[in-house]
């Protein structure tokens, strides 16, 4: 313990600069001896300690952080294996550590739950608001302030009940984050100052219910830093400034080696951030390339990305385009490049948990074995433990079986009821053929006889207007059959009859005509309602290119895009009529544009040299590439 203690003060005392490098080698020296003492006398506390502290000379000297994950997940086995839960709690909190350094939130997610488990186990209220911040804070970097303020609030209810004032003031802080998140800048400094105050009223140095040292000079200028950010993202730049500047007068006036270069990097690429937005450009620069030195320092590659944009952008303004194009180009190169390091971590999860559950399950097949061995009556409990779980899986098994049935009656019923529909729809086709049309066509003969007998009589012009009108009905009445019968739900049924449409419109009119449509139409679906809708829109196009446009020629394509059916209309009249302020205006043109937003379709038009409609609709099912 001797050797722990000198390697923990020779690492406070260690810096950079060449006249505390022996710090250096004394903290891995009285590492070791630590080590090799806790070895020989068989004694695991030691070995978890000295293993931590192995960890943090790779990680704050070295700048070996994945070493340095090895040393603390190293640890984390030993303390696992002799069941020392206090030592198990140092482990994963120096292995979140790393992992933020990194930005590797699944991985700290892993180590939060398993911490979390471990403080259900033990009952340990300041445990499970130490992880219940820790899960806060991994959703708040994945910018889900649901879930992240599901937790802090979680967190903030047990630092009332333990009554610590730390625990309660960084709570605060951490409800601040969420808030911050999402823009609600009044609550979030409304947190901040509550925060603020509770950290001033503490003493110099502070000890939590978990043994936790605190400096308050540190937690003090944190919140400034952080109120400065919530100043800086309101646009209160002048107010962000003084706050930032008072917690750097903080931080100097410890006059002693500032070991949290994560915070004090991030607060240099602030403060650089804030002159920036205040154009001036001098401190600006000094600032952002500190911070950008220190990430450097620690490997810390998102603060070496944000100060690269900084900086890029202090030289964007400054007109100095070469610089700004020399950092622009090494911030994209480095954000693609934490984006494949995530790529690349996550599959490493993947591997490690599997190894992980791996051993979780060997270890759990060790220990049932030794229990099976110590007495007869952890046998009688292992065995109702197995009844119980086959039970458990009968009960599952069961549950799934009568859910896939009652999935297959509801499929069944769907299916029945779609069949129900369809042949609906046929009986109502047939019937309006073979009764409504039998007779429309009956009354027409007899209209059309009695038309020849009056032999042509001006005195009976309501004969004429029957006959016209009879005519219209037929058409309409075909129409309605032809939409409802189901074995019309086609493509290529619906363009056979805008076709056939076209040709019987135009055929006796003097109109110069095309009709584009593809000669291969594939076997695509489309139901009655959407077949009808992009029907009656043509048909109403055309007919006012009759009635309205005084064209002389019209032109009707099809085309099939990617996923979609596209139809244009074009003529050579005299286009849309348009009000004074050259808007247009047509109750007819809104009928259209209705039907195909219920057919869940476009329609457009303009006027180009005349008039033209351009009707959209998606294929489902169907691509074209």
């Amino acid at each position: 313990m001797l050797y722990i203690k000198l390697s923990e003060e020779n690492y406070s005392l260690f810096s950079a600069d060449t006249v505390f490098k022996k710090q250096g080698i004394e903290v891995l020296a009285a590492a070791q001896k630590a080590w090799a003492v806790s070895d020989k006398l068989k004694y695991a506390h030691g070995l978890v300690l000295s293993t931590i502290r192995l960890g943090a000379y790779s990680e704050g000297i070295k700048k070996d952080y994945t070493n340095a994950i090895s040393y603390y997940k190293k640890a984390v086995k030993i303390a696992e294996e002799h069941r020392l839960y206090a030592d198990l709690n140092l482990g994963y909190g120096s292995i979140l550590n790393m992992y933020y350094y990194a930005g590797d939130y699944p991985n700290a997610m892993g180590i939060a739950q398993k911490g979390i488990a471990v403080a259900e186990q033990q009952n340990d209220k300041e445990m499970l608001a130490h992880y219940d911040n820790q899960l806060g804070f991994i959703y708040l970097k994945q910018e889900k302030p649901t879930e992240a303020i599901k937790y802090y609030r979680q967190y903030l209810k047990l630092a009332i009940q333990t009554g610590d004032r730390m625990t309660l003031a960084d709570a605060d802080n951490c409800m601040a984050d969420v808030y911050l998140l999402e823009k609600d800048y009044e609550t979030t400094l409304r947190y901040l100052f509550t925060a603020l105050d509770i950290y001033k009223k503490m003493g110099d140095i502070e000890t939590t219910k978990r043994k936790t040292v605190i400096n308050k000079t540190d937690r003090i200028s944190y919140t400034l830093f952080k109120i400065s950010t919530a100043y800086k993202l309101q646009g209160r730049y002048q107010l962000s400034l003084k706050y930032a500047l008072n917690g750097l007068n903080y931080i100097e006036a410890l006059k002693k080696p500032v070991y949290n270069q994560y915070d004090l990097a991030g607060y240099y690429i602030n403060i650089g951030e804030v002159y920036l937005a205040l154009t001036n450009y001098t401190p600006a620069t000094h600032f952002l390339n500190k911070g950008l030195a220190l990430s450097r320092v620690i490997k810390h590659q998102e603060d070496i990305r944000d100060a690269y944009d900084g900086l890029s952008r202090v030289y964007e303004l400054q007109k100095r385009y070469d610089s700004a194009y020399h950092y622009q180009r090494l911030y994209a190169v480095l954000k693609d490049s934490i984006i494949n390091e995530k790529t690349s971590r996550s599959i490493e999860q993947i591997r490690s948990s599997f190894e992980s559950d791996k051993k979780d399950k060997e270890i759990a097949l060790l220990k049932q074995q030794q229990r099976l061995k110590q007495t007869e009556a952890e046998n009688r409990t292992l065995l109702l433990n197995i009844v119980i779980g086959f039970f458990t899986l009968l009960a599952i098994i069961s549950y799934l079986i009568a859910y896939i049935r009652n999935n297959k009656k509801k499929q069944r019923a769907a299916y029945e009821r779609q069949l129900a529909v369809q042949t609906e729809r046929q009986r109502i086709s047939s019937d309006m053929h073979d009764d409504i049309g039998t007779g429309l066509s009956t009354m027409l003969i007899y209209v059309n006889l009695l038309k020849a007998r009056l032999n042509g009589s001006l005195a009976y012009p309501e004969i004429d207007r029957v006959a016209s009108l009879g005519d219209g009905l037929v058409t309409q009445m075909k129409e309605i059959v032809w939409s409802l019968n189901p074995e019309n739900d086609s493509l290529e049924s619906l363009l056979v009859f805008i076709r056939q449409y076209f040709v019987q419109l135009f055929d006796p009119l003097p109109h110069q005509t095309n009709i584009f449509i593809p000669s291969t139409i594939p076997p695509v679906p489309l139901k009655g309602a959407a077949r009808r809708s992009v029907y009656l829109t043509i048909k109403e196009a055309l007919n006012n290119v009759i009635k309205h446009a005084n064209a002389t020629s019209v032109e009707l394509s099809v085309q099939l895009s990617g996923n979609k059916l596209i139809v244009m209309i074009k003529d050579n009249g005299i286009g849309f009529p348009v009000n004074s302020e050259g808007k247009f205006f047509s109750n007819g043109l809104r009928n259209m544009q209705r039907r195909m937003k219920q057919a869940e379709g476009k329609f457009e038009f303009f006027n180009e040299g005349g008039a033209s409609v351009r009707i959209e609709l998606q294929l489902d099912g169907y691509t074209n590439g």
